[in-house]
């Protein structure tokens, strides 16, 4: 049995004493380890967890599709191949397993000073990029895509400071000191985001505090706008808001990191920057947990900077167009190559499907499966709770407790379970 069998009940206590009619709490301490007993037994036999948590998995390469081993799949977070040198990582789909829609091409990235990847420290995946401080930052060509107008967007990354001693910049657009708009860091207000047009401010979102900083330590920014509400975020929690109808300026120049191109205040970023991503959407509205790896791109995002490479090398990508490299499907577990460069289906390419690379222990996937809270199966939850009561029956069977057409002695305190109860297991049976 898996260690995590019954680590995280899917049926609470309460659950079960309303299920069983029992009002005192002279049973729970029983009723509690009877319900970890009985979801373990219960997710044993099935062969998965059933509440939702993320996982990692190894396959042979050399197929077209592979199968995780826990269902209902919920996202795909990575997916690295083995090519005869080191593991690559590729592109994502949609984290729904889709295709995405994709509107245009990936901006062109141009390095100034000297910007670099580097392994040593990152959040996700291979390297994040580090920046000295001084003369070093990215430039991206001017597009519509940085183009908010009063429609919401989201703007987030993760920032690992050397130094929150100075005033720094991570992503700006201008055109010069009177239109601008940029995220940054102020030694007074903490973390903002500012927007300059024609010399008046029109937005100001800041945590007017600079307390809670951790050099040395990466932290998640969140900017976003949804209607007339500004919220700015660290690690998930708001630091402040602003309330305003204001169009966010339209800049006639390059989209900058680490740098904000105004010659009184360049305020370069001294540190490392990982998993950029720009959207037009409101992500989030409300306090979040960040999540745990990489972004995955969508129709809504307009720039996904991942930071990865080789360390010590100097090459910068946007990956928001880029093609997805597999596609997966949540209600099956699959996830198959996709044929890249091409469409999506392999069914409809001359050149039949495209195969994982033909290496043992070749494929290593990061996913999550399972049923979040709240959503777990009603047939699941009044199953495992038809066997709780079993098992709280078990030491009255001298009084003659039976489930229908079923001898009590029959059952022992195991996954033998009664027909009707097995029945329902079944459906979610995973058999590898």
């Amino acid at each position: 049995m898996s260690s995590n069998y019954g680590k995280y009940p899917y049926v609470t206590l309460a659950q079960i004493k309303n299920y069983l009619n029992i009002t005192s709490t002279n049973e729970d301490a029983r009723l509690s380890n009877l319900v970890s007993f009985a979801c373990g037994v219960v997710e044993n036999y099935i062969g998965h967890e059933i509440l939702s948590n993320n996982y990692s998995e190894v396959y042979d390469g050399g197929r077209a599709s592979i199968f995780v081993s826990r269902l209902p799949l919920q996202n795909v977070h990575s997916v690295t191949e083995y090519d005869g040198y080191s593991y690559k990582r590729l592109n994502n789909p949609q984290s729904d397993g889709s295709s995405v829609t994709r509107l245009g091409s990936n901006a062109v990235v141009t390095n100034y000073g000297n910007p670099i990847l580097k392994s040593r420290f990152k959040k996700y995946g291979d390297t994040s990029g580090l920046f000295n401080g001084t003369t070093d930052y990215l430039s991206i060509p001017d597009s519509d895509k940085w183009y908010f107008g009063d429609t919401p967007f989201t703007i987030d990354l993760q920032v690992r400071a050397n130094s929150y001693s100075s005033n720094q910049t991570f992503i700006s657009q201008s055109a010069d000191s009177n239109n601008y708009w940029s995220l940054g860091y102020d030694t007074t207000n903490g973390y903002n985001f500012r927007a300059v047009s024609g010399g008046t401010e029109v937005v100001n979102v800041t945590h007017a505090n600079n307390t809670g900083y951790s050099a040395n330590t990466f932290h998640h920014i969140e900017v976003v706008r949804d209607g007339s509400s500004f919220k700015i975020y660290r690690d998930g929690t708001q630091l402040g808001s602003q309330t305003t109808s204001n169009v966010m300026p339209d800049i006639n120049g390059p989209l900058e990191i680490c740098r904000q191109n105004v010659a009184s205040a360049y305020n370069y970023f001294n540190g490392f920057i990982d998993e950029l991503r720009i959207s037009h959407v409101a992500r989030h509205t409300t306090s979040f947990t960040p999540l745990t790896y990489q972004h995955s791109t969508d129709d809504n995002t307009v720039l996904l900077m991942h930071f990865d490479g080789a360390n010590d090398t100097t090459v910068f990508a946007d990956d928001h167009a880029t093609v997805e490299a597999f596609l997966f499907y949540p209600s099956t577990g699959e996830i198959t190559r996709n044929i890249g460069e091409n469409t999506g289906d392999y069914s409809l390419s001359l050149v039949g499907a495209k195969v994982f690379k033909n290496f043992p222990r070749g494929v290593r996937v990061a996913y999550r499966s399972g049923y979040e809270i709240g959503s777990v199966p009603n047939d699941l939850v009044l199953a495992t709770m038809d066997y709780i009561k079993m098992l709280h029956k078990e030491r009255q069977e001298s009084q003659g407790f039976t489930f229908q057409g079923e001898n009590v002695q029959d059952r022992a305190l195991s996954s033998n379970f009664p027909p009707h109860i097995r029945r329902i297991l079944d459906l979610y049976r995973v058999i590898m």
